[in-house]
């Protein structure tokens, strides 16, 4: 597998870091955007982009805006999630460039699912959307100090949209993966705050995804997490049930925790994935 790293220009000409995966060998069968989950970053997609890259996929991965490389002077906020569908959109068109009419589908996990979810909305000409454990509502609490918020008010975000707020995943939570857990633990730049802005416009556009759903009319594989204590799983499966295109796959993988694509049992969620690719090649 090969691994490269550059910048392309993103919303407002912004330079985003980006990163992509490529086989050591042979025809590119598609081009991948893949879009990671809150707090971490587009290294956390490593795992899955080996196994992609090692059956032909080409994986292409931006560090969203408050993240990463691209973390900013507010870590944990974002202006707006429309901001990253542009930037989501104008990557798109850059790997257009020299993907020489091969296919590009887009898949994301957990925050990136739901970006992943409303981009294929939006687009629905698109070839194909994977959702991997979308969070499309959340289990975790907020925290403003040491005092715990069901809700990021209106007129808390209208005051002082730049108020950070706890966001504190325990990692146990994410993978059953002892190696990738004591990775996950050990890394220095995963994010456990989000801004008062970023809390609102999350819960504004999940409930407008579900609100949307009957307009998805892309080929759509939703994958969901049986142990997940990070998304809320009744609220994927209430999106799906809404989802009007006729391709739809739901898969629920039982006893797996949130983030599927770095699991114990991921091997399953990935060769189910590669079977859906295969099938939406032409």
């Amino acid at each position: 597998m090969k691994n490269e790293t550059g910048f392309f220009e993103g919303r407002e000409l912004k330079k985003l870091f980006y990163q992509f995966w490529l086989p050591d060998s042979g025809e590119i069968k598609a081009y991948i955007i893949a879009l990671h989950g809150w707090g971490t970053s587009s290294d956390r997609l490593k795992y899955i982009s080996e196994y992609l890259t090692g059956n032909g996929y080409a994986i292409y991965a931006f560090d969203l805006r408050g993240h990463g490389k691209n973390i900013g002077d507010m870590p944990g906020h974002i202006d707006s999630i429309d901001h990253i569908l542009k930037d989501t959109l104008l990557f798109m068109d850059f790997i257009k460039e020299f993907a020489n009419e091969k296919k590009i589908f887009v898949m994301g996990h957990s925050f990136g699912g739901l970006i992943s979810l409303i981009f294929a909305i939006q687009h629905p000409k698109l070839p194909g959307v994977l959702a991997s454990s979308p969070l499309l509502g959340m289990y975790l609490k907020l925290s403003l100090g040491k005092k715990v918020i069901k809700s990021v008010s209106k007129t808390i975000t209208k005051l002082s949209p730049n108020k950070m707020l706890d966001y504190i995943v325990d990692q146990n939570q994410l993978t059953s993966d002892l190696k990738i857990l004591r990775q996950y633990i050990a890394d220095k730049h995963k994010i456990e705050v989000m801004s008062a802005k970023s809390a609102t416009d999350i819960d504004h556009f999940s409930k407008w995804a579900i609100e949307n759903a009957s307009n998805l009319l892309c080929p759509t594989l939703i994958m969901q997490a049986g142990s997940d204590k990070i998304a809320d799983s009744s609220l994927t499966k209430e999106f799906f049930d809404k989802v009007r295109s006729r391709d739809k796959t739901y898969k629920e993988f039982q006893g797996l925790l949130h983030d599927l694509w770095n699991e114990k049992g991921r091997i399953q969620v990935y060769q189910d994935m590669y079977i859906w690719l295969e099938l939406h090649l032409k």
